[in-house]
């Protein structure tokens, strides 16, 4: 029989480490949070009870690390964001848009982009409540208003852009 921590580990990784990576825009930050997040769950596996998804449940504890590191940066004033970007002229048009993207996701809350993070990679509307404890009535709506509001952000930049 396998461990079950190393196939929490292997099954969930990924999908951990895109959603933190969404979240702070940094390959190392979420590599490094990524770790602390199951070195957490490790620790605190014997506490598992059950009540929701073994998914449902690491990345409650995944928003929780992220949370709680970008609370420490905001603290130490220091800036919470990716490396250097590269000049657009230098950079294909795909990879210009790319990062137009990610700009604009950027300037939501992190309420709002850990809805739309966790929607995207296919959490059901309970199962988001759960992660941020939230009505499943409160996450529908935080959804569409974050939806809308990044198209507006989104809108907003390329009349900027003309």
């Amino acid at each position: 029989m396998s461990d079950p921590l190393e196939e929490m580990y292997q099954t969930y990784r990924d999908p951990v480490f895109h959603y933190l990576r969404n979240m702070c825009r940094s390959q190392a930050v979420a590599e490094e949070l990524t770790h602390d997040t199951f070195i957490k769950a490790f620790k605190g596996f014997g506490r598992f009870r059950g009540e929701s998804s073994l998914k449902t449940w690491l990345f409650k504890i995944a928003r929780n690390t992220y949370l709680n590191n970008a609370r420490k940066f905001s603290q130490q004033n220091e800036i919470f964001y990716a490396e250097p970007e590269l000049r657009a002229s230098a950079i294909s048009r795909d990879l210009e848009t790319k990062m137009i993207i990610r700009q604009t996701f950027q300037k939501l809350t992190e309420k709002e982009r850990s809805l739309l993070t966790l929607r995207e990679q296919g959490f059901s509307l309970n199962e988001i409540a759960n992660i941020i404890d939230q009505s499943e009535g409160n996450v529908k709506v935080g959804i569409h208003r974050a939806k809308k509001k990044f198209k507006q952000f989104y809108l907003e930049g390329e009349e900027d852009e003309n």
